[in-house]
């Protein structure tokens, strides 16, 4: 595979800072080696209701300019649920290429309320996205004036290429850019707000404001629900550009060749913190001994 040249995410910063290896696996070895690339691939429990959330947003949102009536919003998570989650989990028990669960893969058991709380976090998730005050707010502003909708953006800071997927931008009724990002998770993640001030440096490149103050972050909890929105600074822009530039410094630091962003596994250390590697998609590479033992207990 073709060696990708050096960029900046919030998920490769957050990986990178949980585990150096895990890091080396998922943004190096993962382009060279196939299996390496699958294993990256994989979804646990959670994230796949993550997913299965955000595509189904993506895709009302990319198809729609109104309000559906109730009965229709809930056909829609329950097509969600029926439809894809249902083809999701037989790919994953076939061993599909298309889609494979963490917990198929290393053969651990999911439980009938496991599953059912899987489930239970798109519906609910779903019933809130539908029921929010943003989505109503979004659509009054008319599709004319929304900025970006699940698009891949990217930038440079200092020479380094940034890049984001934001999930909604719109300009409101009173000309204040929202910029809206859907969570599936209950809590305030560690990088949350070096991500929307992501995306305000995006808006603000892009010209889409005159100043900062012109910028609202809205963080969706859809599990919660719960919503918050805070109106961007001149200093949480400077402060995320400094972020970044110093991330990205420090990820270039490990590399064997800067330049010609090459890396070398030895140059990227591996922890040792049995609750964090036991969810690791990279478990069996790290150690291969343990796993070879652990999948034949599984199997007695």
């Amino acid at each position: 595979m073709e060696r990708r040249d050096f960029s900046w995410s919030v998920s490769r910063h957050d990986t990178f800072e949980s585990c150096r290896r895990k890091y080396y696996y998922s943004y190096y070895a993962a382009q060279e080696d196939a299996e390496i690339a699958r294993l990256k691939r994989l979804s646990a429990l959670p994230l796949w209701a993550g997913s299965v959330v955000h595509e189904t947003i993506e895709a009302f949102l990319k198809e729609r300019d109104a309000m559906p009536a109730e009965a229709e919003q809930k056909a829609i998570a329950e097509a969600a649920v029926h439809e894809r989650m249902k083809a999701d989990w037989h790919d994953s028990e076939a061993g599909s290429e298309r889609f494979r669960l963490f917990e198929h893969e290393y053969e651990q058991e999911v439980s009938a309320d496991d599953k059912k709380l899987a489930v239970a976090t798109v519906r609910r998730c779903l019933r809130a996205f539908f029921r929010s005050a943003v989505l109503a707010e979004a659509f009054a502003a008319g599709r004319a004036n929304w900025l970006s909708l699940e698009d891949l953006i990217g930038f440079e800071l200092e020479g380094v290429p940034v890049f984001l997927r934001m999930d909604l931008a719109f300009r409101s009724r009173s000309g204040q850019v929202v910029i809206v990002d859907w969570k599936t998770g209950r809590s305030e993640g560690r990088f949350n707000a070096v991500q929307l001030a992501g995306y305000a440096l995006y808006a603000a490149e892009q010209g889409w404001v005159a100043r900062a103050e012109e910028i609202e972050t809205e963080l969706a909890y859809l599990a919660v629900p719960r919503h918050v929105r805070r109106r961007v600074s001149a200093d949480m822009l400077a402060g995320a550009r400094s972020f970044v530039v110093k991330s990205a410094a420090r990820m270039r630091a490990l590399l064997a060749d800067p330049a010609r962003n090459e890396a070398r596994i030895d140059d990227f250390a591996r922890i040792d913190r049995p609750q964090r590697c036991r969810r690791c998609n990279f478990r069996r590479l790290c150690f291969p001994r343990a796993e070879a033992l652990v999948t034949a207990e599984a199997r007695a």
